[in-house]
């Protein structure tokens, strides 16, 4: 797997790929579900990664309307006059 950033989706239909072809017995050597089970890890690091940066996000979008609940409306605006 190369290290281009992708898509919390791609990531998690890789991991699906994986989990299948593991369930379904399709692989009987031990290397390869070693193998595949390191990439299934690997994979659920990044979209645990990914998560946790959507998780941040919110939560900063959270405090700011706390903070200022005319944050969001503000915000707005601007994005609306540089259309």
């Amino acid at each position: 797997m190369d290290n281009e950033e992708k898509s919390f989706e791609f990531y998690m239909k890789e991991l699906d790929n994986i989990i299948t072809e593991m369930e379904n017995g399709d692989i009987d050597q031990l290397e390869k579900l070693v193998e595949n089970f390191e990439q299934g890890s690997e994979l659920i690091d990044k979209c645990n990664k990914i998560l946790k940066e959507a998780e941040l996000r919110i939560y900063k979008v959270q405090v700011l309307k706390a903070e200022r609940p005319d944050a969001t409306a503000l915000t707005r605006k601007k994005e609306n006059r540089m259309e």
